[in-house]
């Protein structure tokens, strides 16, 4: 499983209670943006905008960190608070926003922006913030913005490529791939996915590519068969329960 370091823990107990054994190479790892002036400026004034949409729970997790620095909680918010999936959902409620608008059918920006909510007449001169990671889709500003709405974005994270603390287990799959009977990998993301193939070297890096690969989305898929992978399939989501019965169903 390639998850960051600190999101592994759970979905390693839920695979190994099911009785299989998680090995964690973490190819994607999340860092805090800094604190700038335009930055702050944007959510010291947080309260002015109607709608606060969180891509992801590390969206929510960073926000919530940047808002301690400027002093604002979670609880003096007054904008409507969106999510995208169940674990975003839950880390906002955690960190006491109350959330109002979510999909009960989809996990992603196309189930957010099927919600009546969120349609057109509904959203006309609405301010909108979305709070995402640096380079995120712009799929859900552009559709926002051409149904009216006034988006703006809040980056409060980086993903990068992980450095010396995985440099070991980097090599040894490198190396060892076949010798540590890898059966299914999990990616949750293009860019876990894209970092991952550079990561390893051959003879690895192709023994990787006939292993079977588990990927949330038709767009991961895409970038799975442009790589190389043979054998690959789609979960109905990055939530760990949909990735583990992927595993399990060999989808």
């Amino acid at each position: 499983m390639t998850r960051p370091q600190h999101q592994a823990h759970e979905f390693m107990q839920q695979i190994e209670q099911h009785g299989g054994k998680a090995l964690s190479f973490p190819s994607i790892e999340i860092q805090q943006i800094d604190l700038d002036s335009s930055l702050a400026s944007v959510l010291t004034n947080i309260n002015s905008y109607d709608m606060l949409i969180f891509i992801s729970a590390n969206a929510v997790n960073h926000c919530v960190s940047l808002l301690q620095k400027l002093k604002i909680s979670p609880q003096e918010i007054t904008a409507k608070v969106a999510v995208i999936g169940k674990a975003t959902g839950t880390a906002a409620t955690a960190a006491g926003f109350v959330v109002s608008i979510q999909s009960d059918s989809g996990f992603n920006s196309d189930a957010l922006l099927a919600l009546p909510v969120l349609q057109g007449e509904q959203l006309r001169a609405k301010r909108i913030l979305i709070v995402r990671g640096l380079g995120g889709l712009e799929q859900l500003t552009d559709t926002l913005t051409e149904r009216g709405a006034e988006v703006s974005i809040a980056q409060v994270y980086v993903r990068k490529i992980p450095g010396h603390d995985v440099q070991l287990k980097r090599q040894q799959l490198s190396q060892n791939w076949t010798e540590l009977g890898i059966s299914d990998i999990t990616v949750t993301s293009n860019e876990s996915l894209q970092n991952l193939y550079e990561m390893l070297e051959v003879p690895g890096r192709n023994e990787m590519l006939n292993t079977h690969l588990i990927v949330p989305s038709q767009r991961c898929a895409q970038l799975a068969k442009q790589l190389g992978f043979q054998k690959f399939s789609v979960a109905h989501s990055a939530n760990n329960l949909h990735m583990l019965e992927a595993i399990n169903n060999k989808i």
